[in-house]
């Protein structure tokens, strides 16, 4: 914890470079989140497949939903959000002709229901 997951356009595959978006990401939001770097955890995944609006076909998005524990303040997730936002934008370029959606979610996982292991 906190967790990354991100999905991301198929066609965003050559042109998002998904290992200095962590690495950026796990450098920069320790110290809004207060959370060792080491706690972050990223993901990644690909979508085969979208449907935007009513039916706009020139748009890829990268879609990132942080999940950290209760006890941030709401200005807490917005700058976190607005960060990662601002990162992923750096890293990710829309192919040429088409349009970038960056989309971020921070949401809350309640402490008492955490549970993790490590070896």
């Amino acid at each position: 914890m906190p967790f990354v997951d991100v999905e991301y356009s198929e066609r965003l595959t050559g042109t998002f470079d998904r290992q200095a978006f962590a690495r950026e990401v796990h450098a920069a939001a320790p110290a809004i989140v207060d959370a060792p770097a080491e706690a972050f955890k990223s993901r990644f995944r690909r979508i085969e497949e979208s449907y935007f609006g009513e039916g706009e076909d020139d748009i890829d998005a990268v879609f990132i939903q942080l999940s950290i524990l209760t006890g941030r303040t709401r200005q807490t997730r917005e700058q976190l959000a607005e960060a990662v936002r601002d990162i992923a934008r750096k890293h990710a370029t829309a192919p040429e002709g088409r349009r970038l959606h960056v989309l971020v979610e921070v949401r809350e996982m309640e402490r008492e229901s955490y549970r993790s292991h490590k070896d």
